[in-house]
């Protein structure tokens, strides 16, 4: 027995360090944008800004702090469907650390989803770690299309649409029900195996995936099984975790509404809806920038003057949302460290 149990710390030891090591280059990474994009904006701009939202900055602040308590219930929900045990509050960690690593990643997804793989597998296994947080990041990605959906037809009820902007609002329906479509039938036929063929057939790619060994495309079969059985067979967690995403989207537009309140202008909860959807659409359009850097202020301007607001309202109204993310960024460093070896 005290054999078995050597050999098992001896196996458990390299990836513990290997967690801790991709742990730091992380917190480095993310600490190293922060200071950079602090420095970028100025110490002197940030309070200038923060000042003059004045006490909204606390509200602006606390919306965020809403909308990752429901990110994290919908993410909870699908691990307590896999009947797995993993503290609400570890969860919590992970999910506000992740996103401040997809925040300061290019492409959004090359940071966080890989740190929580790692963080959660130690409470439920490789497989199940990576199959719920595969699972989340596809809830938190579709709710995205019901978003824009739904901006869109606000825009179409709301605001008097030339010619043009009809095209657009067309394509974006259209585009939005198309991506629903695809999304959901990868939850119904599975994902992962399709995507690794898919991946077999690229020149670089080709020989390193036809060389995986059988049991690794046995794990990558169990996580397409597992993506599969949370529609098939937990229909209730399945809609019960894309309806948070959604609320949370819901939530967050308060942010904007809170914001150009302070500012001195008048604007209704279904105009600051119509603001986040159609800048989170433009944004999304350029996936590959860390945290949307120019690619939300255009965004905003674009959705103020759809609505009939001063489109340089947009250039205060990003700036402050980007301050919010520098806040949530650091806390997200700092609670990455906390307790990370536990």
């Amino acid at each position: 027995m005290k054999e078995f149990v050597d050999t098992s710390i001896q196996n458990a030891a390299p990836k513990e360090n290997k967690a801790s090591l991709w742990r730091n280059i992380a917190f480095i990474l993310g600490l190293s944008v922060l200071v950079f994009m602090i420095y970028k904006i100025g110490i002197d701009q940030i309070w200038n800004n923060i000042k003059s939202v004045g006490p909204w900055f606390a509200l602006i602040i606390g919306v965020w702090g809403v909308v990752y308590i429901i990110n994290t219930i919908a993410w909870y929900s699908i691990i307590k469907s896999e009947n797995a045990y993993v503290p609400f509050f570890k969860v919590m960690k992970f999910t506000i650390s992740g996103y401040a690593l997809n925040y300061v990643t290019p492409m959004g997804l090359a940071g966080g989803e890989p740190y929580r793989i790692m963080e959660l597998r130690r409470y439920i296994g490789t497989e199940r770690a990576t199959a719920s947080v595969i699972l989340y990041a596809m809830m938190h990605v579709c709710s995205h299309f019901f978003f824009w959906l739904s901006a869109a037809m606000l825009v179409a009820w709301t605001v008097k649409a030339s010619p043009m902007l009809s095209i657009i609002l067309t394509c974006i329906v259209a585009t939005s029900l198309v991506l629903i479509f695809i999304f959901f039938r990868g939850y119904r036929k599975g994902l992962v195996v399709k995507l690794f063929r898919l991946l077999s057939k690229v020149p670089f790619l080709k020989k390193k995936i036809n060389n995986l060994s059988p049991e690794t495309k046995a794990k990558v079969e169990l996580i397409d099984e597992e993506i599969k059985n949370l529609h098939g067979t937990r229909k209730k967690s399945f809609y019960f975790s894309l309806g948070m995403e959604f609320l949370a989207r819901l939530v967050s537009c308060l942010e904007i509404y809170f914001i150009v309140m302070a500012l001195g202008y008048d604007i209704t909860y279904i105009q600051s809806l119509i603001v986040v959807g159609l800048s989170s659409l433009f944004a999304n359009i350029l996936f590959f920038s860390p945290m949307q850097l120019g690619t939300r202020e255009g965004g905003i301007a674009l959705a103020f003057s759809t609505i009939g607001l001063v489109s340089g309202l947009g250039v205060s109204v990003s700036m402050i949302t980007r301050i919010r993310e520098l806040f949530w960024i650091m806390l997200g460093m700092i609670i990455m460290k906390i307790n990370s070896d536990k």
